[in-house]
């Protein structure tokens, strides 16, 4: 019997439990890291990463199909050789215009959106905006194709020809110095036999220059014409997938941008939602005079709760409205509904419980001073130049 086998097992034991202690405590921690509450902007802030490169990758995209339609019709504008160096600057100026217009007016609409709740003129703009890139952008990746392939050229081969007109050439320098030496002389073998004979073989040279000149237009054109049909196919093989592109192009860009700006509106909203006290309260209402009103409150589990033509709201707690910034465990904030039965232009104050006549639909305190002091007890700050005057 091994005299260490009790001891090898005892560490395997021990082994085997602090590699389970290890691997319980690492599980805890990944899952409290994974399923704990946390604010928006920490939860999705991968998203919001990978995000911003999907948008700027389908701003690219977009970008050079929109510069294509620009240089094609600044192309057809000037349609001489150097019209090419004046179309494509110009084609890129109007794509970067029609980019930035976009991206500028979808992130005021956004704004106008998320934190007014408003669409209005600005949205209509960015809508506008949008429509117009996206049909530049699809007509672009259109004539993209176009301008990636140019037309061929029209070859022939002329060797045939040209070697049969060098042929030609000396025959007829033959012809030449036999008709000036009967010029000169009288020359019977000559006249009769050797120059009928060099003519006959100059016009069977003609004939055979034609017939190759013929030939070699025909290949040219059926050259040219198989050239034209494969680039033809590439053209359009290219248009179905650069009009796809442009399609999910812009797909990806409003989908990532509509997430970017929803994003930085919630950290806007996180960053200052307790930073000062409520904007929407009109500070003149300290100066309206307030309107005897007949008050009727009643109970509700130790609480004072509203009335409503007569009838009173059961619950006299509620939570406040608003995004979740915290853990979703911790208790949830509440507030007090103190009001009571007042006439339709009056209200209760939220913080002094005095009835005022409001002056306009979201305000909740009679006076500057109540605002400020409702503010500073919600957040424990003091208000660093206080605005409002004691009542």
């Amino acid at each position: 019997m091994n005299p260490f086998e009790r001891k090898f097992r005892e560490f395997a034991q021990n082994l085997t439990a602090k590699n389970a202690e290890g691997n319980a405590a690492h599980i805890a921690a990944k899952s409290g890291e994974v399923f704990a509450d946390k604010p928006f902007t920490q939860e999705f802030a991968t998203v919001y990463k990978i995000a911003q490169w999907g948008q700027s990758v389908a701003q690219v995209v977009t970008f050079l199909t929109t510069a294509a339609l620009g240089v094609y019709v600044f192309q057809h504008i000037v349609p001489t050789w150097w019209g090419i160096w004046i179309a494509v600057p110009l084609g890129l100026l109007f794509a970067f215009g029609a980019e930035k217009a976009k991206r500028s007016t979808l992130a005021i609409s956004s704004k106008h959106i998320l934190k007014y709740k408003t669409f209005g003129l600005v949205g209509v703009m960015a809508a506008l905006a949008m429509c117009i890139s996206i049909a530049a952008a699809l007509l672009g990746s259109k004539e993209l194709p176009g301008l990636v392939y140019p037309m061929p050229a029209r070859a022939i081969d002329p060797a045939a020809v040209v070697a049969l007109t060098a042929d030609i050439d000396r025959v007829q320098s033959d012809i030449d110095r036999v008709q000036s030496n009967l010029r000169s002389e009288k020359n019977w073998v000559a006249e009769n036999r050797t120059l009928p004979k060099l003519q006959k073989e100059r016009a069977a040279l003609v004939e055979k220059r034609d017939a190759a000149t013929t030939a070699a237009q025909g290949r040219g054109d059926a050259d040219h014409a198989e050239a034209l049909a494969q680039r033809a196919a590439k053209v359009e093989k290219m248009q179905v997938y650069s009009i796809g592109a442009a399609i999910v192009a812009e797909l990806v860009f409003l989908l990532c941008t509509g997430f970017v700006f929803y994003y930085l509106f919630r950290h806007y909203a996180e960053t200052n939602h307790d930073e000062g006290p409520d904007t929407h309260d009109a500070p003149e209402a300290a100066n309206l005079a307030a309107q005897p009103a007949p008050v009727a409150t009643s109970q509700a589990n130790g609480h004072q709760i509203s009335t409503t033509n007569g009838q009173a709201i059961q619950n006299a707690t509620r939570p406040l409205i608003g995004f979740a910034y915290a853990n979703r465990n911790a208790p949830a904030r509440t507030q007090n509904v103190v009001t009571q039965n007042v006439h339709s232009n009056q209200r209760l104050c939220e913080h002094c419980q005095t009835a005022y006549t409001h002056g306009h639909a979201r305000q909740r305190y009679c006076t500057e001073v109540c605002r400020v002091a409702a503010w500073e007890g919600r957040t424990g700050k003091t208000l660093k130049k206080q605005r409002a005057n004691a009542a």
